[in-house]
């Protein structure tokens, strides 16, 4: 699927997605000068960023309609209306002329150089396990097959369809899998240029955080919702909010956000009564833009859940609304379990992983001491209405325990922080000089040593490790479906006739029921090979045959990291007999 729909050429890889995201900013600049578009709303300084999120917003719906209907011609659509911003632009290249006499002093091409090194990581191949076996996958299968094609034998994780994966369709589009990460980046970027000597320290903070590594290289689309929180926030604020037709892009944008993942609804709640607060008199007009903007963003989105999964909140609420799907209710208490949420509140190590990192593999997984910090500054927390506390609290309550889930919190107080002594400056100028190092060594392996641009199999068959794994397949070729056990999940790498361990593993947790969870994947899946460590963990009734071996390569978030090789056994059934224990 992955080499059906992405180019093997480096440059063709991103240059299309990056001209797609630079060209929309571009428009959106262009707009924000159109004397008519200030009329209707002014927002200051924000207002070329609020036309962009503006424009992915009614994007996406455009996308979920299309998706809807099963419409193939999904790239023509998209197309013609991204050729109508070009002429625009081309109309109106002449507001674009300031952007060509920045006048920068050293501290900001220094920051400025630290972005470069981090696009050159940006549009790498992709690498990171959810990128591989969501956030593109379900993308990429929604574009060459629709969602009616999609096997949640193979991934139950595509019940988790926001618009994330939905943007995510740009990908396939316009053949760059690594938009995501681009998109991510580039629109940072395009905040902080705006008014770019009054955001210096915020992107000092920003870029300091060891976590910028991360969210510059997956295609979860974090980092671009987090920006809207905190755009959204300061609009607020700052009081920017004066027309009736501001209102109405305010509320359509927080629930665009609240759309990009579920657990975003948490944070949306609190704004959205701050918002109602400092705007009561307009009441009238903020609960029919809130429904207007629901219609807009929410129904698409929610028919599509509707009509595939059968529930509006799929995975969620099944009992609730008495569906009863075993395997989501699995896959929910999976996810209550898995390292992402709080199991062991006597580990005190957790607690400080937002700050720091003790271990080599996750030196990218922390927010940094600046963060740790910035929650010490009382000041801080008054200026931001103590927003970032009540995330921090949200995020908590919810047992989630990973760095990356207190980003909202961390980007508010980044922006309003004032970094006022030496102390918390060696700790910014500090953490950004090893993100430079890191970024620095990461580009060298990548472009010298591994030589990406002439050979991107060179990069994927050392970091992709779904890559490499499905290339071990490949020198097995096998006429039948596969259960690989080695594969927590499926990827966008292995054909439909592979199956992974996932959604067996899921109902093992859940019902215990762990030879009957496998006989009847099996049975239901016509399976004929089976790859597994060894036999003695197969129900003895089934009869196999051993044809070969394979190696397997597992996942690592660090590329400092040692990747390891496991080997694994290939089974064919030859027969099965174990009619009388399926149930």
């Amino acid at each position: 699927m992955y080499e059906s729909t992405f180019p093997y050429n480096f440059i063709l890889s991103f240059f299309f997605g990056f001209f797609f995201i630079v060209s929309n900013i571009l428009f959106s600049i262009c707009v924000s000068k159109n004397k008519g578009v200030r009329k209707i709303f002014f927002f200051k300084e924000f207002q070329p960023i609020i036309i962009f999120f503006l424009i992915f917003c009614l994007y996406t719906s455009i996308l979920n309609i299309i998706v809807i209907n099963d419409f193939k011609n999904l790239s023509v659509v998209i197309f013609s209306i991204f050729f109508l911003q070009l002429l625009y632009i081309l109309k109106n290249l002449i507001y674009l002329r300031p952007l060509i006499y920045l006048n920068l002093k050293l501290n900001e091409k220094l920051i400025l150089l630290v972005f470069f090194s981090l696009f050159l990581i940006s549009i790498l191949p992709m690498s990171d396990a959810d990128s591989m076996s969501i956030y593109q996958y379900l993308p990429i299968t929604i574009y060459n097959e629709g969602l009616g094609e999609i096997d949640l034998f193979q991934n139950l994780e595509f019940t988790l369809l926001s618009n994330t994966e939905i943007m995510l369709l740009f990908s396939s589009i316009f053949k760059s899998d690594n938009l995501g990460a681009q998109l991510n980046l580039i629109t940072l970027l395009f905040f902080i240029l705006i008014k770019f000597k009054e955001h210096k320290n915020f992107s000092l903070i920003v870029l300091s955080s060891p976590l910028i590594i991360y969210f510059i290289s997956t295609q979860k689309l974090q980092l671009f919702f987090g920006l809207i929180f905190l755009l959204l926030f300061i609009l607020v604020n700052r009081k920017l909010i004066k027309k009736k037709f501001e209102l109405f892009i305010f509320i359509l944008l927080l629930v665009f956000y609240s759309s990009g993942k579920f657990s975003y609804i948490l944070f949306t709640i609190p704004l959205y009564i701050y918002f109602f607060y400092k705007n009561l008199s307009n009441y009238k007009y903020i609960i029919i833009y809130s429904v207007l903007s629901f219609i807009i963003v929410y129904v698409p989105l929610l028919s599509i859940k509707q009509i595939y999964f059968n529930n509006i909140f799929a995975p969620f609420f099944e009992n609730f609304f008495g569906y009863g799907v075993e395997s989501y209710n699995a896959f929910v208490f999976d996810m209550r379990r898995n390292a992402g949420w709080l199991s062991n509140p006597g580990d005190i190590s957790l607690y400080f992983k937002p700050f720091i990192s003790f271990e080599l593999s996750s030196i990218s997984s922390s927010l940094g001491l600046v963060f740790l910090l910035m929650l010490f500054n009382l000041k801080l927390h008054k200026t931001t209405k103590y927003f970032s506390i009540i995330v921090i609290v949200l995020v908590l309550l919810t047992g989630q325990i990973l760095p990356r889930y207190y980003l909202e919190a961390f980007l508010l107080l980044a922006f309003f922080y004032k970094p006022g002594n030496y102390f918390t400056k060696f700790f910014i100028y500090s953490q950004i000089s090893v993100i430079f190092l890191i970024s620095v060594v990461y580009i060298f392996i990548s472009y010298v040593k591994l030589d990406v641009i002439d050979n991107r199999l060179n990069y994927m068959n050392k970091f992709t490790y779904s890559f490499f794994n499905s290339r071990q397949l490949n020198d097995n070729p096998l006429n039948g479906n596969i259960l690989d056990y080695s594969l927590a999940r499926h990827s966008v790498f292995f054909d439909k006739n592979v199956y992974s361990s996932r959604y067996i593993s899921l109902l093992n947790q859940y019902n215990n029921n762990v030879e009957n969870n496998s006989l009847n994947f099996i049975a239901k899946n016509s399976i004929k090979y089976l790859i597994v460590k060894s036999a003695d963990s197969l129900p003895s009734c089934i009869l196999i045959k051993e044809i070969g071996e394979t190696y397997r390569q597992h996942a690592v978030r660090n590329f400092l990291t040692k990747h390891k090789k496991t080997k694994y056994k290939i089974f064919e059934i030859k027969d099965n007999k174990c009619d009388n224990k399926i149930k």
